[in-house]
């Protein structure tokens, strides 16, 4: 059953990916990437749709209630990046970026709004795995902070996909997923391997609409594969990473890193790196 969830994924995310690359150019839906390329922004948008696909199909056919509130969930993510992304203030860069117009111009910014949208979702699903106050507290607070950690790296071809795969990984070698969950896994592990060619040569970006989306679905793996301690863990290195990039660059932190470089290289041919 695995591998035909791994399949569906891998199918949905290739003929979503060809007809977002024709709608997107189409509909004027761009804008310009890293190197100054005017390309398709907010692809994610077709995995949300996906997902809402699978949910659906979920509920009538596989594991009925957990699957489909998560993934709903993270749906109402994706939406609000891509309320960002189509009609966001580009002069308002990164948490503090959105917080300073708020404090100084006393205008809400499309950046706050999602990041209100967000914060809802993770204190609807967190209530939904949490036991205690605590344990709510902390789910709450990973499902956020993972939410933007993927959006972070999404500044470069693959890197965001890349982060979101890092998440899988940990969770699949350190944790314990809930059974329920496991169709999602095989689901979007098979859905961005079919969009990785598309974002690695910049053919496509995903835009908050899909970095958001990945972010959050990966604190739902966690929030589910693993106990209060790795959660604190997790936490405390997602909070450093998010406090440092508010000040310091990551693309330049990974260039000069040897092994960081190599891995933000992997996939991405000569003209898109």
């Amino acid at each position: 059953m695995s591998g035909l969830i791994f399949a569906v994924g891998w199918l949905m995310g290739y003929i979503g990916m060809r007809l977002a690359c024709a709608i997107f150019i189409r509909m004027k839906w761009v804008a310009s990437n890293y190197a100054g390329h005017a390309i398709p922004l907010g692809y994610g948008l077709i995995l949300s749709f996906g997902l809402l696909g699978f949910a659906t199909l979920s509920v009538w056919r596989m594991h009925g209630f957990l699957l489909s509130w998560v993934v709903c969930a993270a749906v109402v993510v994706s939406l609000a990046g891509w309320l960002d992304d189509r009609y966001g203030q580009t002069r308002a860069k990164g948490l503090r970026g959105h917080f300073n117009v708020l404090w100084r111009e006393g205008k809400v910014t499309t950046g706050i709004v999602k990041l209100g949208i967000i914060g809802i979702c993770a204190v609807a699903v967190a209530a939904s795995a949490s036991a205690t106050a605590v344990s709510f507290m902390v789910d709450a607070l990973l499902l956020g902070l993972s939410a933007n950690f993927v959006n972070l790296l999404d500044v470069r071809p693959g890197r965001a996909l890349k982060g979101f795969w890092f998440i899988l990984i940990i969770c699949a070698i350190f944790g314990t997923l809930s059974p329920a969950l496991v169709p999602l896994f095989w689901y979007m592990l098979g859905c961005t391997l079919a969009a990785a060619p598309f974002d690695c040569s910049a053919q496509a970006m995903l835009g908050d609409t899909g970095a958001n989306l990945l972010g959050f679905v990966g604190g739902i793996f966690c929030v589910y594969s693993f106990d209060a301690s790795v959660k604190w863990l997790l936490i405390g290195t997602l909070f450093l990473i998010q406090l440092y990039a508010e000040r310091v660059s990551l693309t330049a932190v990974i260039e000069r890193s040897p092994v960081l470089s190599r891995i933000d290289q992997w996939g991405r041919p000569p003209e898109a790196r």
